[in-house]
């Protein structure tokens, strides 16, 4: 007799909402019946890992219904077994980072150990979430070009999303690739690795000196979400990028690349002179994985290096043979010497275009490694070490004449950045999980100018580099204003999180406490900014504007502040097509304090003396975010769904800690100058005379500043045409 079984099953691709609070699992839930139509309490539900043996048992309830949260990304089967009935089997399953997915099992009467397998098929429609979100898989990640391999950039396939680079002084782009999504700035979006924290300076995705994002044989998918996000996700208003990486299985598997670029299959361009700039690239790796104990304990490691000497063609502009001849102020002298005479066409009266080439050379390193050990049926635990440290010197050259340097100054960017995540989940019984996790992220970039001069040319005698001139209609003499420069921040996070499964409700609450330190270091206009209005002036040696931090100055900041975190979240199961999905989150962070009492505050303009530290106002501590969603399976076929869903985001950034104050340090530890007149000394500034006019810069943090916030909302409908 042929054997048949109806098996219906949900497994949703596309979009899916948030599981398990701020981590990359997966859920799966759904309703065993009989073939009459009634439900069947009491089954026996075992969902199988088929790459790590690991299994999870879950038991129907009255209802017929079962939910089984914490399933790490990957390949499943499902069993489904009663008395009295066939064994229902479901093989194919993919699990995906974040997902929830539905399995419907219909079983028909038959002796137990009879059992039938169907494969299902994914479904494109989202019935259970009210959360936008795109999944990039593994073979996307794989299969579509990276230029650079940076597999954050594969986030613009979802609607809603562009990339942008934003820069830090001269360097080429040392905050690399950044998303807006939906309109919020880089800034307002959350990147998890694993269910960590991985944000780097000021918000953004994590980068290094070499403006990559490396380790793409290292993941193994990532989710974005771009609206409705559940109660379980904070710190952000914009996005929230969360990213699986890979790791070990039964089997030994293992990859190997090289990607090579040279000069020789490159042409000229209309700039270049003579023979294209020199350019060699070599990106190399590879990975391994497999098991130490079998379906016990498994590790994966990867290692990415990027090695790149790239030639540029840098135009600006300089004095003619004319010009130098003709009567020169003595202390400009040795300044003017320091410009190369032109090498191509003519500028205008006295100055002509000057080209150089410049190798750029970089050096990244890449490693990670990941253990995972299933300490019993109930436990298991995960730890993964992930470093990038990179260095990269790059010339003074920012687009402008004016502001593009000569080939004697340079700077010099180095990252180094460090994250350890530990894992552990707990299953008490079928209907409660229990996850505990601490990361660390430890990141570091410093910039500094250098230059090849063999007098140090300062402006002040305690500066141990010659400072910056701008010249109307020529090209910089020194380096940046901005250099030398650091920031090492370091983040300690603690986070719990429980899944409790009771009737028709899926229960998640948890909290966070995450401790931030900032060590920062700013010297804007530090060795002293001239500017001359056109070279006439130049020759003559006088400035129009003197700018500077006074050599008294302290530039360095040490910052520590706490962010908490706790939510509850409820995804009622209304019917069998109609879920809810409610929650609300509060956050808050404490004052940041300097560690050397360096804050300044003004109670008022009229007051006699600034007061070091405060008091200072704490905008975050009435951050109540509610959150409310619904998904219909309109059809109650999985074919056509109507969602919608808002919620009010914070923006969890310190907005003390990012304000200018700390991006500049403060009156009056780091008081600044700005003379304009006629009769500013140069090249060694001393207190002008009554005839300049001067200012003093006071920079202040506001005692009562606002954190951004926003209302997000959606409402759209799903439908699968075929199938």
């Amino acid at each position: 007799m042929r054997l048949k079984v109806t098996l219906g099953v949900v497994l949703l691709v596309a979009s899916a909402s948030l599981a398990v609070a701020q981590i990359t699992s997966a859920t799966i839930s759904g309703t065993i019946k009989d073939e009459t139509g009634g439900v069947l309490p009491g089954v026996d539900v075992v969902i199988s890992n088929l790459d790590t043996g690991l299994t999870r048992n879950a038991v129907t309830d009255a209802n017929g219904y079962f939910t089984v949260p914490g399933l790490p990304p990957g390949k499943y089967e499902t069993r489904a077994s009663l008395q009295g009935f066939r064994t229902g089997v479901q093989s194919g399953i993919t699990l995906q980072v974040a997902q929830q997915a539905g399995l419907n099992f219909v079983l028909s009467v038959g002796a137990t150990q009879e059992s039938i397998t169907v494969t299902g098929e994914s479904a494109l429609v989202e019935t259970r979430s009210s959360a936008l979100s795109a999944i990039v898989l593994e073979k996307t990640i794989e299969e579509l070009p990276l230029n650079g391999r940076n597999y954050i950039t594969l986030a613009t396939l979802q609607p809603g999303i562009t990339q942008f680079t934003e820069k830090s002084g001269t360097a080429p782009a040392t905050r690399g690739v950044q998303l807006n999504i939906n309109g919020m700035g880089g800034r307002s979006n959350s990147f998890l690795m694993d269910g960590a924290n991985i944000r780097g300076y000021a918000g953004l995705a994590t980068v290094t000196a070499a403006d990559t994002t490396l380790g793409v044989e290292t993941i193994q998918e990532f989710r974005v979400v771009t609206n409705a996000f559940s109660a379980d996700y904070g710190r952000a208003m914009g996005g929230v990028v969360s990213i699986a990486t890979k790791s070990g299985s039964n089997q030994v598997h293992g990859s190997g690349f090289e990607f090579f670029r040279d000069s020789r299959m490159d042409a000229p361009n209309y700039f270049d002179v003579g023979d294209p700039p020199p350019l060699t690239r070599h990106q190399f790796g590879g990975t391994v994985g497999g098991p130490i104990q079998k379906n016990r304990i498994f590790f994966f490691g990867g290692y990415e290096r990027l090695q790149e000497d790239l030639g540029m063609t840098i135009l600006t502009a300089v004095p003619t043979a004319a010009a130098r001849a003709g009567t020169v102020n003595p202390v400009v002298r040795p300044y003017l010497d320091l410009y190369p005479l032109p090498n191509g066409r003519d500028l205008g009266p006295g100055i002509g275009q000057y080209n150089y080439q410049f190798t750029r050379p970089t050096r990244e390193n890449f490693a990670q490694a990941r253990i995972d050990i299933e300490l019993s049926d109930k436990d298991s635990l995960f730890v993964r070490h992930t470093y990038d440290g990179s260095h990269q010197i790059y010339p003074i050259a920012t687009g402008t004449i004016q502001t593009t340097s000569l080939p004697q100054f340079f700077t010099r960017g180095t990252s180094d950045n460090q994250f350890l995540t530990v894992e552990e989940k707990r299953t008490f019984n079928p209907t409660l999980l229990n996850t505990a996790r601490f990361s660390t992220s430890l990141l570091a970039y410093v910039q500094y100018a250098q230059n090849s001069l063999s007098t140090p040319l300062s402006f002040f005698p305690e500066a141990p580099f010659m400072g910056t001139i701008q010249i109307g209609g020529l090209g910089q003499l020194g380096n940046d204003n901005i250099s030398p420069s650091n920031q090492n921040i370091d983040y300690w996070t603690w986070s719990d999180d429980v899944t409790y499964t009771r009737g028709k409700h899926l229960l998640k609450t948890g909290g966070l406490a995450e401790h931030s330190y900032a060590d920062k270091l700013t010297t804007v206009n530090s060795r002293g900014l001239y500017t001359f209005p056109n070279l006439a002036q130049f020759l003559a040696g006088t400035p129009s504007r003197f700018q500077g931090v006074l050599p008294c100055g302290v530039l360095t900041r040490r910052r520590a502040s706490s962010l908490f975190g706790f939510y509850v979240q409820d995804d009622y199961r209304v019917t069998s097509g109609l879920t809810l999905n409610l929650g609300a989150r509060y956050e808050f962070f404490t004052l940041p304090k300097d560690k050397d009492g360096r804050d300044a505050y003004l109670p008022d303009l009229l007051a006699p003396a600034t007061v070091a530290g405060g008091p200072f106002v704490n905008p975050s501590l009435r951050n109540v975010s509610p959150r409310f969603g619904f998904a219909w399976d309109v059809g109650g076929n999985g074919r056509t769904s109507i969602r919608g869903g808002s919620g009010l985001y914070y923006d969890t950034d310190n907005p003390y800690a990012s304000s200018l104050g700390f991006a500049i340090p403060s009156w009056p530890f780091a008081p600044s100058v700005n003379f304009t007149g006629t009769a500013i000394p140069f090249p060694t500034p001393v207190w002008p005379s009554t005839t300049t006019t001067s200012s003093l810069n006071l920079r202040m943090l506001d005692d009562h500043i606002k954190q951004p916030m926003g209302w997000t909302y959606n409402v759209n409908m799903q439908r699968e045409l075929v199938r």
